[in-house]
């Protein structure tokens, strides 16, 4: 886990983290997710077991890197900062004497990688070795990389001029957004509930042909939903009774498990309407009331 001065110093900044996102390039993140991290608007990410796990394996990788290719890396003491631009930033896995950035990657699968050797990489780990690039002046990247737990392999990337000028006003532009307080568009669900979600405006809208047309394509949408729900529902029900009294797994031949149906242990649970009526004062010295959200709903269903 960061400690709080390493978050702190995240916040004051665009890392190669965070450059995916701010251009639209990130399948984890949206330019309005950095947005509110950068302002502190949400609770620091602490990360997950996958980057837990590949934190745990970064040491191992690093020095089979420096075996396989002789090369020392060696680890900053600092975030380091772009020159003429210091709210772009960068964090490094590692460098090298003769100028070369190393970033230590673990994937769950191959997907947008291509072959050892080449720079065919996913595109938002490009990105962020050109924003290292950008900040550090080096020409190349290695990209050491275990793909599914197996033996590593090498990338290299070069530095490509003009996408980091495109990093450098996709930069720009971002920060001046989070000084200002000047939110970027939500671009998901998520992103307009917690854009708006607690917004107190009221009155009516009228709406255009396309809000009109997506509205009933929701519509659409959620009634093809309920009809699968349905089937969902019909389909257990059949397996269900096949399992009945006779058992809790269903197998295939070869004995292996296709449905498991067992009883779990009961669920304790806090009977607070009960406590209300036999203890109102503690009750109410303890309830909080929390804050109000609106609600969305399509008329007419």
């Amino acid at each position: 886990m960061l400690t709080a001065t390493q978050l702190e110093e995240r916040r004051g900044g665009i890392g190669g983290s965070d450059i995916a996102a701010i251009m639209c390039l990130s399948p984890w993140k949206t330019p309005f997710q950095v947005y509110q991290e950068k302002r502190k608007e949400v609770d620091d990410w602490q990360g997950n077991e996958s980057t837990d796990w590949g934190s745990r394996l970064e040491p191992t990788i690093r020095q089979w890197y420096s075996d396989i290719t002789g090369r020392v890396v060696r680890i900053p003491e600092n975030i380091l900062s772009h020159k003429k631009y210091p709210f772009i930033r960068a964090s490094l896995d590692g460098f090298t004497d003769d100028e070369r950035v190393v970033e230590i990657k673990t994937a769950r699968s191959g997907k947008g990688w291509g072959d050892p050797g080449t720079d065919e990489i996913p595109e938002y780990y490009a990105l962020q070795v050109q924003h290292y690039m950008l900040v550090t002046g080096f020409e190349v990247s290695d990209i050491p990389v275990s793909i599914a737990g197996k033996y590593p392999e090498i990338y290299e990337v070069p530095a490509d001029k003009e996408l980091q000028e495109m990093i450098i006003e996709a930069c720009i532009n971002f920060w001046k957004r989070v000084v200002d307080g000047d939110p970027p568009e939500p671009v998901t669900y998520s992103d307009a509930v917690a854009r708006f979600g607690r917004s107190t405006s009221r009155g009516t809208i009228t709406a255009t042909e396309i809000d009109i047309a997506n509205v009933n394509d929701l519509r659409q949408i959620r009634a093809e939903i309920k009809t699968l729900q349905g089937k969902e529902e019909e389909y257990k029900g059949e397996i269900i009774k096949i399992l009945g009294d006779n058992g809790d797994i269903l197998a295939d031949l070869d004995g292996c498990p296709l449905v498991t149906y067992k009883l779990s242990k009961g669920r304790k649970s806090f009977d607070s309407k009960q406590f209300q009526i036999d203890e109102p004062k503690i009750y109410e010295k303890y309830v909080k009331c929390g804050e109000g959200s609106r609600r969305f709903l399509i008329k007419g269903e």
